[in-house]
């Protein structure tokens, strides 16, 4: 296989769900807790907003990965548009800010499985590791690995993390309709909350950088004038449905004093919900909260794999246009990937998890994020 040529192992679902799993992470698990101390029930509305806002930059990420369907997505279409000064900040940009997303993911998957099962730290010599570090890298190198060998075999993971964790939150919305109040959502607009809505919005809007990796594979995704117009906005409007319907039915299912300002909203609100049935005596309180400790776990892993993935094809394109060595762009004979890339990626993640904390690693991936996406519409 040459070096300009990339498999195209990616179908139509495949290319959906690394859009929908990115971004079904911090965005339902962590963020509603700050939505609604800040506008209440209208936190629901502030998700949908993102959403719309989102779309936007969907609509001119479908355009132009349906005319240029090439590795390496806003990076290679900002770098045709605006020239190759805008094109290489938004490259090192892209490829950064996924690097330290992916990083992040770990950190948090880290946190989420040493919640489940509890894990050592880990010293050698004078480096000292927290125990989410140590399981962040050994599952950052589970999913490089599974990168390294093949697009196909990303996508097939891919695909079964994320519809597990539509099916786990689709039983939590299930139950909670079933203990909906409308009076919990009153009054809509509490006091001062109207004027948090687009603040709120700002902060909630780090859920849905995702959607534009999908045009990172667009060399990958078979039939890409059709699949990828529809995989980009399609993942947009599905997390945007998921999210509004999710948090509604959340505030009028629970105390929204349960909610606001908690980290683990949505895990305590599953076993409190749960917790009113039983099964042949078992308290199914513990089910519902294991059920979305796993969903955590579930968003956190389908966020870095499809980051992984998207990052790596990036680097790709910047050396294709020799913006980094062109010996990247080598593709592996077997696996028909370009392993010298994900290989490179992969150790800067590893770095990023030795050397930083959730907030530094959040916040230089959102900022590196918005600075792409700023570009992109203006490409």
């Amino acid at each position: 296989m040459s070096d300009e040529e990339l498999a195209k192992d990616l179908g139509p679902l495949a290319a959906l769900t690394i859009g929908v799993g990115t971004m079904i992470g911090a965005g339902i698990f962590v963020l509603p807790g700050t939505a609604v101390l800040r506008a209440g029930p209208l936190a629901a509305g502030t998700f949908v907003l993102g959403g719309v806002i989102a779309l936007f930059t969907a609509l001119s990420a479908s355009e132009l990965g349906t005319a240029m369907p090439k590795s390496g997505g806003a990076y290679f279409y900002i770098n045709r548009a605006l020239g190759p000064l805008f094109g290489s900040i938004s490259g090192w940009a892209n490829w950064l800010g996924l690097a330290f997303a992916s990083a992040f993911y770990m950190y948090g998957l880290g946190e989420y499985v040493n919640t489940l099962v509890g894990a050592p730290a880990l010293s050698v010599g004078p480096l000292f590791l927290e125990a989410a570090q140590v399981i962040g890298l050994v599952g950052a190198l589970l999913f490089i690995a599974v990168n390294y060998a093949g697009a196909k075999e990303t996508g097939g993971l891919q695909i079964v993390i994320v519809l597990l964790l539509l099916a786990i939150l689709g039983l939590f919305t299930v139950v909670g309709l079933l203990n909906a109040e409308l009076a919990s959502l009153r009054p809509l607009a509490p006091p001062g909350a109207a004027g948090e809505v687009l603040p709120v919005t700002a902060i909630v809007f780090v859920s849905y950088l995702g959607f534009v990796q999908i045009t990172s594979v667009a060399e990958e995704i078979k039939d890409p004038g059709r699949n990828l117009p529809r995989a980009v906005i399609g993942s947009v409007v599905l997390v945007t449905v998921v999210y509004g319907l999710f948090l509604l039915v959340l505030l009028a299912a629970v105390p929204n004093d349960l909610v606001a300002g908690n980290d683990t909203a949505v895990v305590d609100a599953a076993r409190l919900l749960f917790g009113q049935y039983s099964l042949f005596g078992f308290d199914l309180g513990i089910l519902g909260w294991g059920l979305l400790l796993f969903g955590g776990l579930l968003a956190t892993a389908s966020s870095a794999n499809a980051s992984i993935l998207s990052s790596s094809r990036i680097n790709f394109a910047m050396g294709r246009e020799r913006i980094v060595t062109p010996s990247l762009n080598e593709i592996h004979e077997r696996f028909g990937t370009p392993y010298k890339s994900i290989a490179l990626t992969g150790a800067l993640i590893l770095v990023f998890l030795l050397g930083g904390n959730l907030e530094l690693l959040a916040t230089a991936g959102s900022v590196l994020h918005l600075i792409v996406y700023g570009l992109l519409n203006l490409a």
